[in-house]
């Protein structure tokens, strides 16, 4: 190996020394082996830029788009539902770590979501991932139809015949609110001889609606009806062990919130006052009977289970509206998606306010000669529902549903910063 290192520099040992040390061509390669790696760092770092850029804008959008129809749905400060709705719209390319949203003083949402994106060639570098952020803020406009016509009562039930009844001696008065009844089914809908509906639509997704006497004048048949905006939208309530079990209750009684289990009867005359919080109910069935009268600000009652519900017999008073802010803001009664159907009666009531959104989806309501209710705001889906002989006046919650067909820009909802 000395004898071709020798050979390769001809002369004397001295002139040897003095032309390797002149010699330029390793240097070069060297001093360009260490400019790639800058190089490669600047080229890679445009690549993951870019690709920082495209999810930046991606998730901008999807933040936009899922606080809009959370405004647009009013599912107000559910985390559930906006984390639902990032889910489905999140940007390509990333992975949400964090996403909620929030109720603001003058009733705007703003909605804010962290994400994750890959990079590639700074891992070179010990960067693997990037955060990235974004937030944006939407709010109703005045006037136009965000002051317009809402579907107050949602009937999901797609497949059933009399999804709504209407028996004689009921009277509706909500000028303002929509009525959807999602069945195909023959007989879709059954309205008889001295109901009078006074609503801005009753809309039936069949054509075969019974009427037996004059039919409502804005019933609409078929008719495209609204979706269900509440379901996976709003708060999931953890399990938790009992709180209450099986207890009898007369006289005047104070209820705090918490987890009730078993039966409860609520014997002779008396009166219940409902501290404000979450009612959770498991396997848990409240007999309220005559006499009786329920008193709750600020209260919601979560129904884990179908066997669950509030047994409101003839001659109860029950007035109770929903918390305005909070986990369970505008929310009254609620229960889990996919729940097996069952029974919910409000019998012979001796007058009622409710105030909130009913979410029950699984439960066929019967509304059964209540006296006259006025001026209740509420939003309700059932699968299905019988009234009989009611007087009854309404208007939709905070947490309302938008008729089909009406966009979130149409719905006076607009991203406001």
């Amino acid at each position: 190996m000395f004898g071709q290192f020798a050979h390769s520099f001809p002369g004397s040992p001295a002139s040897r020394i003095r032309t390797f040390a002149a010699d330029s061509r390793g240097a070069t390669a060297v001093a360009f082996g260490l400019m790639l790696i800058p190089l490669t760092l600047f080229a890679g770092a445009a690549v993951d830029y870019s690709r920082i850029s495209a999810v930046r804008a991606n998730l901008q959008s999807a933040v936009d788009a899922a606080t809009l129809a959370a405004a647009a749905a009013d599912v107000n400060q559910s985390t559930t539902g906006f984390k639902t709705l990032m889910g489905v719209l999140g940007p390509a390319g990333s992975s949400v770590s964090s996403s909620s949203f929030a109720a603001n003083g003058d009733g705007s949402i703003t909605g804010s979501a962290t994400a994750s994106a890959d990079l590639s060639f700074m891992r070179m570098i010990g960067l693997n991932t990037m955060q990235i952020s974004a937030s944006a803020t939407a709010g109703r406009t005045a006037g136009g139809a965000a002051s317009g016509p809402r579907v107050c009562i949602l009937l999901k039930d797609s497949d059933a015949s009399q999804a709504l009844l209407i028996n004689s001696g009921v009277t509706i008065n909500a000028p303002n609110c929509e009525i959807d009844v999602a069945s195909k089914a023959n007989t879709a809908a059954m309205i008889n001889n001295g109901a009078n509906v006074n609503v801005s639509k009753l809309c039936v997704a069949s054509s075969s609606v019974t009427v037996n006497g004059s039919a409502p004048p804005t019933l609409t048949k078929p008719c495209n009806v609204a979706s269900d905006p509440f379901a996976g939208a709003l708060p999931t309530v953890p399990s938790s062990s009992c709180t209450v079990s099986n207890q009898n209750y007369s006289g005047t009684n104070y209820l705090s919130p918490g987890v009730y289990c078993g039966t409860y009867n609520f014997n002779g005359s008396g009166t219940l006052n409902l501290s404000a919080g979450l009612y959770v109910f498991k396997g848990t069935r409240w007999n309220l009977n005559s006499g009786w009268t329920v008193n709750g600000t600020g209260v919601t009652f979560y129904f884990a289970d179908s066997n669950s519900y509030i047994q409101i017999n003839s001659g109860v008073a029950i007035n109770i509206t929903a918390p305005t802010s909070g986990t369970y803001s505008n929310i009254l009664m609620f229960e889990p998606v996919g729940l097996s159907k069952s029974s919910f009666s409000v019998n012979g009531s001796a007058g009622h306010t409710f105030a909130g959104l009913i979410y029950l989806p699984s439960r066929n309501v019967t509304f059964n000669s209540v006296s006259s209710v006025t001026s209740e705001n509420i939003t309700m889906v059932f699968n299905q529902m019988i009234l009989d002989t009611i007087n009854w006046s309404f208007a939709t919650s905070p947490k309302t549903i938008l008729p089909y067909g009406t966009s979130a820009a149409q719905g006076g909802v607009v991203l406001m910063r």
